[in-house]
């Protein structure tokens, strides 16, 4: 099994700490308030090319304030991030979803701000209660929309993530919102389980990982990584995806979280190449971090199914990205020479990619991780100095993406 060093026997997860930055004073607070509220009022969720792109604005903002960013740096990188984004206008569908059809649009991505829309509705609706909001849509019927989360690179679950986080409702209906356009196929194999096809049994996703590495079958279907792949992989490799992801045993979901973090942390910092970090491998990090915040919330069968589709997600996205080696050993053998977090921050928020939409992402998913889990002889803070000292920018695009 691939994993670290536990420093305590911890059961469950408590809730992360929030902020109601409505009645915080400081500047970088109300600045943090106020930038993804007109973020929200003037600008689309999904932009360019073919509405492929997300909008990560509450992550970067997010993120890089609690690593320390002042109100002006606040500003820098939304002015960045906002020159990505597309503005609300007649171009995009405004309106038509309602209470009784919304499900008719799930997966229709001009359907972006005519749900966003129809979401703050919702939630005017309810005097404000964005939580009962999502109660109401998250899990409800046969198939809960919380089952395709992990669509769009799992950016619902990221969104939702830091709307819990920073007690939003404009970021919490841009998750509802997001949740229905990115609404992936995938869904099927938690609405209706499949007949179990396993040929083994683990309680180690790491160690099911590896199996996929060794598993020719997979091999030989694309040349070039990317999200794309993981369409073809299923359509030709159904049964072997099901095989490997059925063998899962998720017994204790907060324990498997913490050892699919530390799988997380691994795929994201050690399979780069000349300092070029893959983008998708990323995710699987930074959506780990989003359900770090989420599970507490969450019922325990909740929580069961949510891990489920995270361990499928993983195992899709490292298919995808031509299934990479990895070894604990790389980031075990960095050396700190004195550097902590408050190095690594401070790095963070003044290297010339700070204002990169992912990087603040990657490393507060590594900082939270170390705070829940414990430092675990510093590989967490190891993986963050390597990040920081090496990044110089993403790749694992591939084909599909323009």
């Amino acid at each position: 099994m691939i994993s670290f060093k536990t420093s305590s026997q911890q059961t469950g997860l408590s809730t992360v700490p929030t902020h109601d930055l409505g009645k915080l004073s400081d500047l970088p607070s109300q600045t943090l308030h106020r930038l993804p509220q007109e973020n929200h009022a003037s600008l689309a969720l999904l932009h360019a090319p073919n509405l492929m792109f997300h909008s990560h604005m509450p992550h970067v903002l997010g993120s890089s304030c609690l690593l320390g960013a002042s109100s002006s740096k606040l500003e820098e990188i939304y002015n960045h991030e906002a020159e990505t984004l597309n503005p609300i206008n007649s171009q995009f569908i405004l309106g038509g979803v309602t209470q009784q059809n919304w499900r008719d649009f799930l997966a229709r991505k001009e359907y972006t701000v005519a749900f966003t829309n129809f979401f703050d509705e919702e939630v005017a609706k309810n005097h404000g209660n964005w939580k009962e909001v999502l109660k109401k849509y998250l899990f409800a019927g046969e198939e809960p929309l919380i089952n395709g989360f992990s669509g769009g690179l799992g950016h619902p679950f990221i969104h939702l993530a830091y709307a819990y986080e920073f007690q939003s409702k404009e970021v919490a209906t841009e998750a509802l919102s997001l949740g229905c356009t990115e609404y992936d196929p995938t869904h099927r194999y938690l609405d209706r389980n499949p007949a179990n096809n396993s040929t083994y049994s683990s309680t180690s996703l790491a160690d099911i990982i590896t199996s996929i590495h060794k598993d020719q079958r997979f091999g030989g279907y694309f040349e070039q990584p990317g999200y794309t792949n993981i369409a073809n992989i299923l359509s030709k490799q159904e049964g072997a995806i099901l095989e490997h992801w059925n063998s899962w045993i998720v017994d204790d979901p907060a324990k498997k979280l913490e050892n699919c973090l530390d799988l997380a942390a691994l795929l994201a910092t050690c399979t780069n190449s000349a300092e070029q970090y893959d983008l998708f491998l990323a995710h699987v990090l930074t959506v780990g971090h989003a359900l770090r915040v989420l599970l507490p919330y969450f019922s325990l069968e909740q929580q069961v199914t949510v891990m489920r589709q995270y361990g499928l997600f993983m195992i899709l996205v490292y298919i995808a990205q031509l299934r990479p080696p990895f070894s604990k050993a790389e980031m075990e053998s960095v050396n700190l020479k004195g550097r902590d977090w408050g190095w690594v921050s401070q790095k963070a928020l003044t290297a010339t990619w700070s204002i990169d939409s992912h990087c603040a992402k990657v490393i507060r998913a590594l900082k939270v991780s170390a705070e829940t889990w414990g430092e675990k002889d510093d590989v967490y803070c190891k993986a963050a100095v390597q990040f920081v000292t090496e990044f110089n920018n993403w790749t694992g695009f591939g084909l599909g993406v323009e």
